[in-house]
């Protein structure tokens, strides 16, 4: 067989296997974990699924066995989450836009320009958003574990959109996430739902021109290959989850859940760590690949900034639920944010938190 063929083969049978051990009725087994995400090998994500699982087999004193899932050989994102509804899988890494279709009120954060910064960013999410999608997630039998960084959202396209204006009618991809479609509309592009995995084909037969994606997406997804454009709009941020399923999660023991949450990156590393990658592939990565990277001016980012005002109030009326609620408490947390950072302004020299 060759190793295409069985490739493809053994994705299949690892999923006819967890289907398998999903059906039927009665207590969730708690000795045996199956993680699912999508972190092509080399990347940050999958690094940290690395450490997770040797902290964890290090650690494990419990019955409970692993089984990792995490170069996507599950499906699409909305096939893992699917399979962790269902109790197939356990745990699973996913984007906010890929969680938001369960969790609508996740489309507030992808609201455009609702943050300036990702001092910020971690700020409103630690201090004010945590509690509440927390509860959010359980009334989905989902369990939020922790935050997971993908970072800015940005602009690809065949040829340079360094405006609004040059979106105009243009045929860009929207995915399923409400924050994404917002987004097109607002500009007057030619808003067309794709998939993730269909992107790179419809790039290539002209069914899109252009879309809006992270800068390791675009970098190891091979769309940096089709789409040479990148300009660099930071008009929305994604931050990812990792979540379980929670009545699984609930019937643990208190040892096998602390086992997995201290077999987790701490949230800062993480943070840091995919940050300092996705750094690198703008600086070197993409330019080896003859990327174009575009890097917008005051007068470019302004008019990015005039196209999207008001498109706040049009997300919170399509996402429904809580999100006003969610929307209410980032404006309290970029606040207190701002508050504090005039205080530490004002300290005199030498003094310290």
């Amino acid at each position: 067989m060759r190793r295409v063929g069985f490739t493809a083969f053994a994705a299949l049978l690892a999923a006819l296997l967890i289907a398998a051990a999903g059906c039927g009725s009665g207590s969730p087994d708690t000795t045996r974990l199956r993680i699912t995400a999508l972190s092509p090998p080399g990347t940050p994500w999958h690094e940290g699924w690395l450490r997770f699982e040797e902290r964890f087999r290090i650690g494990n004193d419990t019955n409970l066995e692993l089984d990792m899932f995490v170069t996507g050989q599950l499906g699409s994102e909305e096939t893992m989450v699917s399979s962790l509804r269902r109790g197939r899988v356990q745990i699973g890494g996913f984007s906010l836009q890929g969680l938001a279709v369960v969790v609508p009120e996740l489309n507030v954060l992808l609201a455009p320009y609702l943050f300036d910064s990702v001092d910020e960013i971690d700020f409103v999410i630690d201090r004010y958003l945590t509690p509440a999608f927390r509860e959010l997630f359980a009334a989905k039998d989902m369990q939020l574990l922790q935050w997971a960084e993908v970072g800015w959202t940005h602009i690809y396209g065949l040829t340079p959109i360094i405006t609004p204006q040059d979106a105009g009618d243009r045929p860009m991809r929207a995915s399923n996430a409400i924050g994404s479609q917002v987004f097109t509309e607002a500009i007057g592009a030619d808003s067309t739902p794709v998939t993730f995995s269909e992107v790179i084909p419809s790039l290539q037969t002209g069914l899109i021109e252009a879309g809006q994606t992270g800068t390791g997406m675009y970098a190891i997804a091979g769309i940096s290959r089709e789409a040479k454009h990148f300009t660099l709009t930071y008009h929305a941020f994604d931050t990812g989850l990792i979540v379980a399923n929670r009545t699984w999660y609930q019937a643990l023991s208190e040892a096998k859940q602390r086992l997995i949450i201290e077999s987790l990156d701490p949230l800062q590393y993480s943070r840091d760590e995919v940050r300092r990658v996705l750094a690198e592939f703008l600086t070197e990565q993409l330019p080896a690949q003859s990327v174009s990277i575009h890097r917008l001016d005051e007068d470019q980012r302004r008019r990015w900034r005039d196209a999207l005002a008001g498109t706040h109030e049009t997300l919170l009326d399509r996402t429904g639920g809580r999100a006003r609620e969610i929307y209410r408490l980032v404006q309290e947390g970029k606040r207190e944010w701002r508050r504090l950072q005039q205080t530490r302004a004002e300290r005199p020299a030498g003094t310290s938190d």
